[in-house]
């Protein structure tokens, strides 16, 4: 339940915006390990400050650490589907991901988790498009397919 204490998650924001490598690795550990309760994930998700310190952490490539446990962190936050909402509309989020996912600078590792995460979402988004309706005052036209 750490993650829904407003200092402790705000302790690990203020380090991992340090100018020391080793506050913002260890933040970003931490905030791997709490998003993988479920019970966190959705509180993390709800703040734009956690995701943005997330994503701008997963891009730093001098520090593959860092960088691995803040892409974990996201993934675990994805494989909550009530955080689709707050991580489609946090633009950083998909963003980084799809960078991370075609960059070739990107560590092998790091791309694999960032694929797992958009497939992820991908994933949740068919989901809740499946369950949709047309309302009835809408005509109905299919989209043309390829053949």
């Amino acid at each position: 339940r750490l993650a829904a204490m407003p200092p402790v998650v705000e302790t690990l924001l203020v380090c991992g915006r340090s100018r020391i490598d080793e506050d913002r690795m260890w933040s970003m550990r931490t905030l791997q390990n709490l998003s993988s309760d479920a019970s966190s994930k959705f509180g993390l998700a709800s703040s734009r400050e956690v995701l943005t310190l997330l994503t701008s952490a997963a891009m730093q490539e001098s520090h593959y650490d860092e960088r691995f446990a803040a892409v974990g962190a996201l993934m675990n936050i994805c494989t909550e589907p009530g955080s689709l909402v707050h991580i489609m509309n946090c633009k950083t989020v998909a963003a980084t991901l799809v960078h991370l996912a075609h960059s070739p600078s990107t560590p092998g590792s790091v791309r694999t988790v960032a694929c797992d995460a958009l497939a992820t979402i991908g994933l949740w988004l068919q989901t809740l498009a499946s369950t949709g309706t047309v309302p009835e005052e809408v005509s109905l036209n299919p989209l043309p397919t390829h053949e």
